[in-house]
């Protein structure tokens, strides 16, 4: 008995359903600009989001500050150099860097420490410090 209840009550549902389908679909119809804004601006928006807009930074300004002078970290900036990714401006004063990022003229700090050399050869792995200025977003999250 409960069963058929709810087989009643699913086919009730979908009868609705179906009329109120076809009430919208005959009032598209009927109205040219409710086309427009049903399927042209949908694929206009579409066209206008995937090619218009985009999320990948290119030439970030960022600051490395080098306060270790052997190979090794020459050979970490130049790695920043060589990518379309980061424009870097390379600095041996941390209180410059602050001062330019403050300004808003750098996104983001590298602080290569005096040892990096000397851990990188005894540890295999050094580390190094990134200050990130987070006011937008998606250039911090790429640095």
């Amino acid at each position: 008995m409960k069963r058929q209840t709810n087989d009643k009550l699913r086919g009730g549902m979908l009868m609705r359903m179906r009329g109120l389908v076809r009430k919208e679909f005959y009032q598209v119809i009927r109205d040219p600009s409710s086309i427009a804004i049903a399927f042209v601006m949908p694929l206009i928006l579409l066209i206008l989001f995937g090619y218009g807009v985009s999320l990948n930074a290119k030439h970030v300004p960022i600051a490395i500050v080098l306060e270790d002078k052997s190979q090794e970290a020459e050979n970490f900036v130049a790695e920043f150099q060589g990518t379309e990714y980061f424009k870097p401006l390379v600095m041996s004063n941390i209180s410059a860097a602050i001062e330019k990022m403050m300004l808003h003229q750098i996104n983001a700090i590298i602080v290569i420490k005096q040892d990096f050399a000397r851990k990188l050869n005894t540890y295999s792995e050094a580390a190094i410090q990134v200050i990130v200025d987070g006011v937008n977003s998606n250039d911090a999250r790429l640095v």
